[in-house]
């Protein structure tokens, strides 16, 4: 599928007279911005019966609070679009720490039970350790020429890092299609309208409601302490810690105890193990 990603810079745009698949819409960034554009563009997409996706641009201010904020904007629509964070350098304090991106990511998936989509470029992929059950929008240009669709756009042969592959490539921000005079973001999809469908679907729920993530806070391991894959004793060893760590998102193990994610993956924050800080 042939798509586009837009936001208020493409204020007055008509997808009435766009040929495309999809379109992806900016609907937020940081903690507490809205495109004015975001309504009307979503709105008329799903009108025209086109695939649909939302998107958040990271900008500081607490993975969580980004999530929700974005969450709280976008709640009339999951279930109907995929959800993407936009991971980029600029206005991005937090860009050299991929945890941050994951707590949003994570906080997103727990809160919908939506796999979100992450957005970066091509050599961000490579620079990382990324989690690739998280699908990856992934963005590189060969150039800034003016251009239309592109049935094979140009990649270089270094590979996705974490990825094997993008579901959704973007090759250009200069592309010009009938219809708009203006540039756009231009987008290949490899993924089906069925199965764009089957990643937008998932549970609706009231985010203000739910407490899965708790602020962020330091503990304190007493002793040589095993770091799991995910919540619980049963899951996979990846590291053995003894030190101060900053705790991301707290949840309830099925063995009853209580686990925090920390950058590395998750401890028991029994008593017995750490103090908090």
């Amino acid at each position: 599928m042939n798509g586009i990603d837009i936001s208020r810079w493409q204020s007055g745009l008509d997808l009435s007279k766009i040929d495309c698949d999809f379109v992806i819409v900016k609907a937020t960034q940081g903690t507490d911005y809205v495109s004015p554009e975001f309504k009307k563009q979503i709105e008329q997409a799903i009108s025209l019966g086109k695939s649909v996706g939302v998107y958040h641009y990271a900008g500081g201010g607490g993975a969580v609070d980004e999530a929700k904020h974005f969450l709280n904007t976008v709640k009339d629509y999951i279930g109907k679009a995929i959800l993407c964070l936009d991971w980029e350098g600029e206005q991005n304090p937090n860009f050299n720490n991929p945890t941050y991106a994951m707590v949003w990511l994570d906080y997103v998936k727990v809160n919908t039970n939506i796999i979100p989509f992450i957005y970066m470029s091509k050599s961000v992929c490579r620079q990382y350790r990324w989690d690739s059950s998280y699908p990856l929008w992934c963005a590189q240009y060969p150039n800034h020429e003016i251009t239309g669709y592109q049935e094979e756009p140009w990649t270089d042969n270094k590979g996705f890092g974490s990825w094997d592959k993008p579901l959704i490539f973007q090759y250009t921000g200069t592309g010009r299609l009938s219809g708009y005079s203006g540039n756009l973001d231009l987008d290949k999809s490899y993924i089906t309208a069925n199965e764009w469908k089957a990643y937008a679907k998932g549970g609706k729920i009231d985010v203000e409601e739910t407490k899965v993530v708790n602020n962020e806070f330091k503990v304190k391991v007493l002793c040589d302490l095993n770091v799991r894959k995910d919540a619980g004793i049963g899951n996979p060893v990846v590291d053995v810690l003894n030190n101060v760590y900053t705790v991301y998102e707290t949840k309830k193990a099925p063995d009853g105890g209580t686990w925090g994610r920390i950058d590395k993956g998750w401890i028991n924050l029994s008593p017995l193990f750490v103090k908090k800080l």
